[in-house]
């Protein structure tokens, strides 16, 4: 049984195979090496046995294509200037905090930037093939993680429109 476990997690069972762990743990004789997995049997016994009603989908298209419960919601005259003015000051406080001059203590010294630059043209194109590759290697992960996600709103977009 061990090895069926084994196999099984490892995917590579057969649907029999399976039916006869389930039987396994489902029986309520299970060897102590083997006791760690019964909850996970005996979740996946009680999920199999949970059911939604026959018109379960029907009445979740009805509630996708239905009107919202809530109606619009007026703002009273003096709540859209109000708005206004405020998200205008946000937007100067953070203009301001942004662009302050940093205060510097007196008598510091500029970093001497030189002794980083790179003298060696091998080296400096060694380094830049690096970089490249990684800006490349993240765009590249990013480019897939929209795919991703853009296949996932297009599918929303269906129940929407």
């Amino acid at each position: 049984m061990k090895d069926l476990i084994e196999k099984y997690f490892d995917g590579e069972t057969s649907l029999e195979e399976e039916a006869q762990i389930v039987e396994y743990f489902n029986g309520g004789h299970v060897a102590d090496e083997l006791r760690q997995y019964a909850p996970l049997f005996h979740h996946f016994k009680r999920e199999k046995q949970l059911a939604v009603s026959q018109d379960f989908d029907q009445k979740l298209f009805e509630k996708m294509e239905g009107k919202p419960a809530r109606g619009i919601v007026r703002m009273r005259f003096w709540q859209s200037p109000a708005l206004r003015i405020a998200a205008i000051g946000i937007m100067l406080l953070g203009a301001y905090l942004f662009f302050r001059p940093a205060a510097t203590p007196h008598g510091q010294q500029a970093i001497n930037w030189e002794k980083y630059e790179i003298k060696d043209e091998q080296v400096a194109y060694e380094e830049t093939v690096k970089a490249l590759r990684l800006v490349s290697s993240k765009l590249n992960k990013a480019s897939q993680k929209t795919i991703q996600e853009v296949s996932k709103t297009e599918l929303l977009g269906k129940y929407l429109n």
